[in-house]
């Protein structure tokens, strides 16, 4: 061979090498992308009482705004009544919570009633979805050490928020909005489902979170107790999904 020849056998290998250098593997590069997406870190976006007759038009409106995911606390008596959503829920990857089976002020209720009513609803999500729920949201966040413990024994993180869009008082959709977007880093956003003013916030605050490079995530376990508000705390948080 030319001396000529074994030159470019020679820069054809080293060009090569070096674009195998700079090219990332592709979950590697997709890992970076996320990153880069989510630099201001994680929020969960989270919908009590449901399942509605609206869930499945939340869910095309999560999917629309970029496939996001969700937290779903639902009550035992509309999942009865609303199988098909609890189970699309769960179908379309979304995390789904116990929210108690009538809306109970559990605080309220004698020992005996207000276990049943976490019990009651852990066992329809199990039967509805073939998985017990791991979080639980009080409802009206009124919880004590027997609410906690309850929870506990069923296997359940208690899970409050950190900001209220107050949704549920008949305000109008750009107020949701700008509610749900004083959460910081790391918070849960509070959400009803059946409203057709919070479904016509979703991908504004979708939207909203992304210009701060917050992206939806999941609500896993805090060691480090969180604030919902003065007096009260809990240990959960947003992190990325896995």
């Amino acid at each position: 061979m030319s001396r000529r020849g074994r030159t470019r056998i020679w820069l054809g290998a080293t060009v090569a090498m070096l674009m195998t250098s700079f090219a990332l593997p592709p979950a590697v590069a997709q890992e970076a992308g996320s990153a880069r997406r989510c630099s201001g870190g994680y929020v969960a976006i989270t919908f009590d009482d449901g399942p509605t007759d609206v869930t499945a038009e939340y869910l095309k409106a999560l999917r629309d705004a970029g496939r996001v995911r969700a937290t779903f606390f639902v009550t035992g008596t509309l999942a009865e009544g609303h199988r098909d959503g609890t189970r699309r829920i769960v179908a379309e990857g979304h995390q789904i919570g116990n929210h108690s089976y009538t809306h109970a002020n559990l605080v309220e209720l004698d020992a005996a009633a207000a276990f049943a009513e976490l019990r009651d609803t852990s066992r329809v999500i199990r039967t509805q979805t073939g998985r017990a729920p791991t979080l639980f949201r009080p409802p009206f966040g009124s919880t004590d050490v027997r609410t906690r413990r309850d929870a506990a024994v069923l296997g359940m993180t208690e899970v409050i928020w950190t900001a209220d869009t107050v949704d549920w008082s008949g305000i109008p959709t750009e107020t949701i909005v700008a509610n749900a977007l004083t959460v910081r880093p790391g918070g849960i956003i509070l959400l009803h489902d059946g409203l057709r003013t919070t479904l016509a916030a979703i991908p504004k605050i979708i939207r909203g979170l992304a210009e701060r490079g917050l992206c939806a995530g999941r609500i896993e376990y805090s060691p480090k107790p969180v604030q919902a508000w003065p007096g009260l705390t809990f240990h959960a948080k947003a992190a990325p999904w896995r």
